[in-house]
C-alpha cells in the first residue's frame, strides 16, 4: 500500500513540475515579446520614450527619399465616434512609432486608433484602443492587455 501511495505522489509531483515548467516557457515568451515591442531591455517610460524616438529616427533617416518620390502615406486610424471610455497603450512624439504600434496591434487582433495632442509645442500620437459605454468595459480590456503583454495602460474618458 505504501508503495502504490508513493508511485502516486511521484506522479503528482512531476504533474506539477511539468506544468509549471510550460508556465515559466509562457511567461519567458511573453517577456521577450514585451522586449521586442520596446526595442529595450529597459522599461521604464522616459528610456522607452527615449529609444522609440532614436529607433524611429534611424527608421527615417534610412528611408529618406526625395519628395517628389515620396509614396503617399496611408491615413491613421480615426477615433471611433461617441463618448465613453478607451484604453491608451501608448503615448509618441514619434509618428512612425505609432503606425508601427497601430500594425503590431492589429496583428494582435485589435482595433487600434490614434489620437494627437499638441503639448508645449510638441505633438504627441496617442495609440489607443477600444471605445467603451461603461469603466468596467475599458478596466477589462486594461486588465487582459496587462496580462497577455504585460502593459502599463491607462483607461481614458473620451468625449
Amino acid at each position: 500500500m505504501r508503495w502504490l501511495l508513493a508511485v502516486v505522489l511521484s506522479v503528482l509531483v512531476l504533474l506539477m513540475l511539468t506544468g509549471c515548467s510550460e508556465k515559466q516557457k509562457d511567461a519567458a515568451r511573453m517577456e521577450q515579446e514585451v522586449k521586442d515591442l520596446e526595442g529595450a531591455g529597459d522599461t521604464s517610460a522616459g528610456a522607452l520614450q527615449q529609444d522609440s524616438l532614436a529607433d524611429a529616427r534611424r527608421m527615417a533617416d534610412a528611408q529618406a527619399v526625395p519628395d517628389e518620390a515620396a509614396p503617399t502615406r496611408r491615413p491613421m486610424p480615426a477615433a471611433p465616434a461617441g463618448a465613453g471610455y478607451t484604453v491608451q497603450v501608448a503615448s509618441c512624439e514619434n509618428e512612425d512609432f505609432a503606425r508601427h504600434l497601430v500594425d503590431v496591434y492589429t496583428g494582435r487582433g485589435y482595433e487600434p486608433f490614434v489620437t494627437t495632442i499638441t503639448y508645449n509645442n510638441q505633438t504627441y500620437y496617442r495609440v489607443r484602443i477600444g471605445s467603451f459605454e461603461s469603466l468596467a468595459e475599458a478596466r477589462a480590456l486594461q486588465n487582459e492587455l496587462s496580462d497577455r503583454f504585460s502593459l502599463q495602460t491607462w483607461v481614458d474618458k473620451t468625449e
